[in-house]
């Protein structure tokens, strides 16, 4: 899947990716963040077990879990901030 970073939780580790078709994904990094908001990702989110994202904006890999996907962006940010 493809989608644009619209929100980041350095903290937690967390992402929120948003697709095309405006719905999101929450991801959770195994490491440092190596990303910023507005970069695009792609990758294949699967619901279970880690997988690997290529940040196509800066070049970066970023190994992660899917926490929650096909949501709007308001529950994804709301989810990302309690994980």
């Amino acid at each position: 899947m493809n989608g644009t970073i619209v929100a980041i939780n350095r903290q937690l580790g967390t992402l929120v990716v948003e697709t095309i078709d405006k719905k999101c994904a929450v991801l959770e990094t195994f490491g440092r963040i190596t990303a910023n908001i507005g970069d695009q990702i792609e990758g294949e989110w699967i619901p279970s077990g880690p997988f690997s994202v290529n940040n196509v904006t800066s070049g970066e890999r970023m190994n992660m879990t899917l926490q929650d996907a096909d949501i709007s962006r308001y529950e994804a940010v709301g989810r990302m901030t309690v994980i």
